[in-house]
């Protein structure tokens, strides 16, 4: 929990939801929500103005996923947004098609889609949207019912080591999935 904060007035809210679901096709579907919000009313160029508590933003993309974490489809909408022209920025989120969510996915977004290209706040997403694939599809299952095999032990390490702290690979949680694999496939031979 964090320490007691020093006496302050909310001004702006942001809440990122992120869904990972199982298809009946066998893809994945990862969806991202972004709604950004002001305590306070305010004059708005495109909008007239913007009441308190109004989505300034309101956004969403869904990304459709191999296991293997290939994008086979993408769909991103920017329902409301500070100025009209921003719904345009999401046009060009289709050359992710083909891309691997893997390392250096969110530096191939930037390049695709970053600056004048596209939309920060869905190039946020789209990070955001990694984390929750991994999370959808790697911890499909527990790694403690994972079939014990040499391809499963080394897919945990290619996926799990030196991922997080918990996971580095000299720490305990990683060598815990290491040692169980090992032990049981030796009572297995």
């Amino acid at each position: 929990m964090l320490s007691k904060p020093a006496k302050r007035d909310l001004r702006h809210r942001r809440r990122l939801i992120g869904n990972g679901y199982k298809r009946e096709d066998g893809l994945w579907d990862i969806e991202v929500f972004l709604t950004d919000e002001k305590s306070y009313t305010f004059n708005n160029k495109d909008r007239g103005y913007i009441a308190a508590g109004e989505p300034l933003h309101e956004m969403a993309i869904r990304l459709t996923l191999t296991s293997k974490f290939e994008i086979v489809d993408i769909e991103a909408v920017i329902n409301q947004s500070p100025y009209s022209i921003c719904p345009a920025a999401v046009e060009k989120c289709y050359l992710l098609k083909g891309e691997f969510v893997k390392p250096g996915f969110n530096k191939r977004v930037v390049k695709l889609l970053g600056g004048g290209k596209g939309c920060r706040h869905i190039s946020d997403m789209l990070a955001y949207a990694a984390n929750v694939s991994f999370q959808s599809i790697n911890h499909n299952d527990s790694l403690e019912e994972r079939e014990l095999t040499l391809e499963n032990l080394t897919y945990i390490k290619e996926k799990f080591v030196d991922s997080c702290y918990a996971y580095r690979e000299d720490g305990e949680v990683y060598n815990h999935y290491k040692t169980m694999f090992e032990n049981k496939l030796k009572e297995g031979s």
